[in-house]
């Protein structure tokens, strides 16, 4: 059995494996916080695939850790904020599907850095998007930006704390409401032809630990500072922005 394992390793692809890891830390992350996952892995996608491809498989890797998580807190959803939000997200697609068609590909990885660090350091973008309070709009721009920069941020989780109070309620919302924000990015991207049997393997990967990470941040949910990790994840985000930025020749 050990000679197999020695056979088998040489034959797996260190992206694959790497992914998985980095997978089950994003997944991990959004399982405890409800937020923070699902940003650090569009950032870091560009490493492991061609531009074109980032934001399909961090739609289908996404959809999986947010398929997981609501297994594991299904009974917490409040199913009752879910239709406005589908309502927007159709708006979202319609609106930015032809952005997305008008826009070369391999600058996605600058877009979505460019719009982190917006959101991120500029005060009036972040008070715009905070002052947000309509789940029509939330689901509009979270699932229209979504389709050209991956994740737009925790727009949604920032609506849901406002609207409620109990932390599973909110994480298993978020869960239902993303869900549906990444089923449209993958059936968007399915429409206009992405190919995703092409990176079947590095998908598989990638929903592994998705589902392992939901899992683990499940066991792990309420055990750490929200706040901190908000700071912290700021720097996180910035940092892996700039990396991209730096790469592309912006810097």
């Amino acid at each position: 059995m050990f000679d197999t394992l020695i056979q088998f390793i040489p034959q797996m692809h260190l992206r694959d494996v790497s992914l998985f890891v980095l997978t089950t830390l994003t997944s991990t992350i959004a399982g405890i916080f409800g937020l923070g996952g699902g940003l650090i892995l569009a950032v870091t996608l560009p490493w492991f695939v061609p531009a074109n491809a980032v934001v399909p498989i961090h739609g289908t890797t996404q959809l999986a850790s947010n398929f997981s998580r609501l297994l594991f807190a299904y009974q917490h959803v409040v199913w009752s904020l879910v239709p406005k939000f589908v309502v927007g997200s159709i708006a979202g697609v319609a609106l930015f599907t032809l952005v997305l068609s008008n826009m070369p590909t391999k600058y996605i990885p600058v877009a979505i850095s460019v719009y982190l660090l917006l959101s991120l350091w500029v005060n009036s973008v972040q008070s715009m998007l905070n002052k947000i309070e309509s789940f029509y709009l939330v689901g509009m721009i979270q699932t229209g930006l979504g389709l050209v920069v991956g994740a737009p941020g925790p727009l949604t989780i920032t609506l849901l704390m406002k609207k409620l109070d109990d932390r599973e309620q909110i994480v298993a919302t978020a869960s239902v409401l993303m869900g549906l924000v990444n089923l449209a990015k993958v059936v968007t991207y399915a429409t206009i032809g992405f190919i995703f049997w092409d990176y079947l393997s590095t998908i598989i990967w990638a929903i592994g630990g998705a589902f392992l990470g939901s899992f683990i941040g499940t066991k792990l949910r309420g055990k750490f500072d929200h706040q901190r990790f908000i700071n912290i994840l700021k720097w996180i985000l910035t940092l892996l922005a700039l990396q991209t930025l730096i790469r592309f020749g912006f810097f």
